[in-house]
């Protein structure tokens, strides 16, 4: 009897908690939208837009999810939720780890062409203190 009560409690501790999710993704997943609908305004942005707007759908998507299992404790619907939050989880990743890369690489490439440019501020220290020629 006491399992019972604990699975009964865990399983309503997990519809709250997805409830309390559901408002926010919303929320979220429509700022991204609307964002990524500004950036598709712009010559530049608009080669990048499509990326906060797969991610707010993406939001929406797992927030109504979230509704679905709040109101009817589905577990299809819990499924399709943890998956539409994993989908979104990996791609901010990926995002996150090709953004870091290419701010590495951008200022590698600033750095050597501050060095050598040749009568630049980096230049004339490096030859201050004796380095170079």
């Amino acid at each position: 009897m006491e399992a019972t009560a604990g699975v009964d409690f865990t399983a309503q501790a997990i519809r709250e908690n997805v409830r309390g999710s559901k408002g926010w993704l919303k929320f979220l997943g429509i700022l991204s939208i609307i964002g990524g609908a500004l950036y598709a305004l712009t010559i530049v942005g608009i080669i990048f837009a499509w990326m906060p707007i797969w991610l707010g759908v993406l939001m929406v998507k797992a927030g109504g999810r979230a509704g679905e299992y709040a109101e009817r404790g589905d577990p299809g619907s819990l499924a399709g939720y943890t998956k539409q939050i994993s989908t979104l989880f990996k791609i901010m990743g990926i995002v996150t780890i090709i953004s870091m890369a290419l701010g590495l690489i951008s200022s590698i490439i600033g750095l050597a062409v501050g060095i050598f440019s040749g009568g630049g501020f980096i230049q004339e220290m490096l030859q201050q203190y004796g380095y170079g020629g």
